[in-house]
């Protein structure tokens, strides 16, 4: 019987991508034997910004001051411990993410949605893209395989809304408030991005299995 794991993130949380990528490390010293099933969840860390986006340096600056730029800098020492390069200086803005998250919801229907969380991840925190705009997210799908026409035409129907907003709904519903948010079996619950260990401990204890 697999392990379900249900992840609810935000494409523009850097800690999402840690705590994804943390997990995935812990998976990898699992034996070959398990079965994993990984679900993405949406959820918005900021809504209600702007469909064009903010400027990224002036919003984070408003609101930590000169912490950010340690703050970065700690992260991208984070990130290089599980694989992840983080250019912050690249990413102009902070997108709003509800296309991203549309985005997931289509690759999801396809088989591609592990594929489109790591794309998008990658894009924005790595090569500075801006994962708001239409073409940006069509030329990255189709990096992963998605036909760039069907996706833009996909992003300017609205089509996906309606399935991500009651995606949400379910987290609101289990009083989530912050990313990342970790499920297992629809039992254990863990929040943050946990070290590897932590997230290993969970794992055998949940499937019963000796970690290599």
């Amino acid at each position: 019987m697999a392990l379900k794991i249900e992840i609810y993130s935000d494409v523009i949380c850097p800690w999402c991508y840690l705590g994804e990528s943390r997990l995935k490390k812990a998976i990898e010293a699992l034996p070959k034997t398990a079965k994993i099933e990984i679900n993405y969840l949406p959820y918005e860390l900021n809504p209600a910004t702007a469909e064009a986006g903010v400027d990224r340096k002036k919003y984070l600056e408003a609101k930590y001051g000169p912490r950010i730029k340690e703050s970065d800098q700690r992260l991208k020492s984070l990130g290089q411990t599980v694989g992840i390069e983080y250019n912050f200086e690249k990413a102009e803005k902070i997108p709003n993410t509800l296309k991203a998250h549309r985005l997931i919801w289509l690759a999801d229907q396809k088989g591609l949605q592990e594929k489109a969380v790591k794309g998008l991840f990658k894009a924005y925190f790595t090569d500075g893209i801006d994962i708001g705009d239409d073409h940006e997210l069509a030329s990255v799908a189709s990096e992963w395989g998605m036909d760039n026409a069907e996706v833009l035409q996909f992003l300017k129907s609205g089509k996906g809304t309606e399935e991500v907003r009651a995606l949400e709904e379910k987290a609101y519903n289990l009083e989530i408030t912050g990313v990342p948010f970790f499920i297992f079996n629809g039992k254990a619950a863990v929040s943050g991005a946990q070290e590897v260990e932590t997230f290993t401990d969970i794992l055998r204890q949940m499937t019963g299995d000796k970690v290599r």
